[in-house]
């Protein structure tokens, strides 16, 4: 529970305070909605794959949780150094 509190915590203040950084103001509320129904979609499609890899599988459940946080980081590292202002 800590570690879902640290993520949304996250979230909602960090990921969206850089969305109003980057975004102009008149298409904030845009950024907002995009952001949120993706963040939604792959949540719950993640939610599904890994309930479904419960059922079957703990090591694939396991393997495919690590594979997806490694994916995320090099996502994100490759988006950090996209932007110069960003410090990696």
């Amino acid at each position: 529970m800590i570690l879902w509190g640290i993520g949304m915590g996250a979230q909602e203040s960090i990921l969206k305070a850089e969305i109003a950084t980057m975004i102009p103001t008149d298409r904030r509320g845009t950024a907002f909605g995009t952001f949120n129904a993706v963040f939604g979609v792959f949540w719950f499609a993640g939610s599904a794959l890994m309930g479904y890899l419960y059922d079957f599988s703990i090591m694939g459940l396991i393997l495919f949780s690590i594979a997806s946080q490694l994916l995320a980081g090099i996502i994100i590292y490759y988006i950090m150094r996209k932007h110069s202002d960003i410090k990696v």
